[in-house]
């Protein structure tokens, strides 16, 4: 199967609007909440705890599941727990666990949205063994939790606009290969200088921090 993640290109691998559509040195996943959709090219679906009551019905299933079906879909989220916004607690786990048992029978990865919620995530992901690939997005704690969450099997999507020693910290305690780069949709933040500003951190070049977050990509979705 021919790649759509191509190493020369910067991935956004979690963004909710196309910025950067006219670009043909920029991918971008744009992140869809069911029932609203927005122009994009390759996206991911899923029901974000903020904007829902109630686990999955019937009828939203059947729309997950022609969403999920569509080549261009590549994985099911953003979806998760989030302890200062959203349903209590336990309906967002339920919640939560009616999208999982879709991905599950489906094959699909999951894109994570987690804010203080690290330790209900970690019981809920044991209780789906059959999903191989959970990124979380939009992390931004510290290096000790980040290793516990890549010892569980879990990819990390980085927060844009980390301070430096913040990024120094994660990618000099993280495998590479665990991680992705995103913008989610931040006002005034550009991919293209997320790049930039790690790779000048970190001490490497763009064309190799484009490849790796590309090859990680091509695991990560199977594609």
């Amino acid at each position: 199967m021919k790649t759509i993640f191509h190493d020369s290109r910067y991935l956004d691998f979690h963004t909710h609007s196309m910025r950067q559509a006219n670009s043909e040195d920029v991918m971008e996943i744009v992140s869809l909440h069911l029932g609203k959709d927005k122009p994009h090219q390759y996206f991911t679906v899923g029901m974000h705890p903020w904007w829902t009551e109630q686990p999955v019905t019937p009828a939203q299933r059947k729309e997950l599941e022609v969403a999920l079906s569509d080549p261009k879909c590549l994985a099911m989220g953003e979806m998760g727990l989030d302890n200062l916004k959203g349903p209590a607690m336990g309906m967002q786990m339920d919640i939560l666990r009616s999208q999982l048992a879709i991905a599950e029978e489906l094959g699909k990865s999951v894109i994570i949205h987690c804010v203080r919620a690290f330790g209900q995530l970690s019981e809920i992901k044991k209780q789906f063994p059959g999903i191989e690939k959970w990124c979380v997005h939009g992390y931004g704690r510290h290096a000790t939790l980040a290793k516990q969450l890549i010892d569980q099997g879990f990819y990390l999507s980085l927060m844009p606009g980390l301070p430096p020693t913040k990024y120094i910290e994660l990618f000099k305690s993280i495998p590479y290969d665990h991680l992705f780069l995103e913008t989610d949709s931040m006002p005034d933040v550009s991919i293209i200088e997320v790049y930039e500003t790690v790779a000048g951190l970190i001490g490497i070049q763009v064309p190799e921090l484009q490849r790796q977050m590309n090859s990680n990509a091509r695991k990560f979705f199977g594609r």
